[in-house]
């Protein structure tokens, strides 16, 4: 959590402002990530409700097995709390917990910090998924297996026989990922190599980190909601491992 505090946000602040941002994350039931800062201390859970008692509104937290005792060897009782908007923008808030019933019951946040959209996070492909893009003037499609990528690039496996530099442009770029059962397609128009690992790190292939350097809008978010649609499912099957 303190690394994601670190990072350059755009703050959202004002009851209003904070009431819209958390609402559609209760709705949605996505999960979050709760842990107490600077400490390993951590638990993924939901946030159930908004409820105003008086003038004040009061955040409505899943209860974790575990958290009351950790929480009661902090006397400050602040948590934060990460999550990732329906775009999959990571978001990241602090607040104190006040009460525990049959749920956590916490402050409204004073600021939720939107961390801001060129940081993107990155996932690691499926078996299967690959990509095909042409090399500089060249008119030859060359294929390559995909390790991870996210909205901003994409690192692949290329054979010791294509030979490709730092600085390289790569163009009609065709990302085919696996999801659901179903191959869908992203097209990036163009990319630059930015890193090579020689092959003595990953064996007989070379692997090529790549920055989408000119992509559609629609394509990009396209691609940064699937992957915030594949984290939530992995961190559902934690929550669901969690609680066996």
């Amino acid at each position: 959590m303190d690394g994601v505090a670190g990072q350059d946000s755009e703050i959202i602040t004002g009851n209003q402002a904070i009431l819209n941002s958390l609402r559609p994350l209760i709705d949605s039931r996505i999960v979050c990530k709760m842990g107490i800062p600077r400490t390993k201390q951590s638990w993924i859970t939901l946030l159930l409700e908004i409820r105003r008692v008086g003038k004040a509104y009061h955040l409505l937290i899943d209860r974790v097995a575990g958290f009351e005792e950790a929480l009661s060897k902090f006397p400050d009782k602040g948590v934060s709390l990460e999550f990732m908007d329906k775009i999959g923008v990571p978001c990241w808030f602090y607040t104190k917990v006040i009460a525990y019933h049959k749920e956590i019951w916490s402050e409204l946040p004073e600021v939720i910090n939107r961390i801001q959209r060129r940081q993107y996070f990155r996932i690691e492909a499926f078996q299967g998924t690959e990509i095909t893009f042409l090399v500089g003037s060249s008119t030859e499609r060359k294929k390559a297996t995909v390790k991870n990528y996210s909205g901003g690039g994409v690192a692949f496996f290329i054979e010791k026989n294509l030979k490709l530099s730092v600085g390289d442009l790569l163009s009609d770029i065709h990302l085919n990922i696996q999801e659901g059962g179903e191959l869908i397609r992203f097209q990036i128009l163009k990319a630059t190599i930015r890193r090579i690992e020689p092959e003595s790190v990953y064996g007989v292939k070379v692997l090529c980190a790549g920055e989408f350097i000119e992509i559609e809008k629609k394509n990009r978010n396209n691609i940064v909601s699937h992957v915030f649609r594949q984290q939530m499912v992995m961190i559902r099957r934690v929550r669901t491992g969690l609680r066996r």
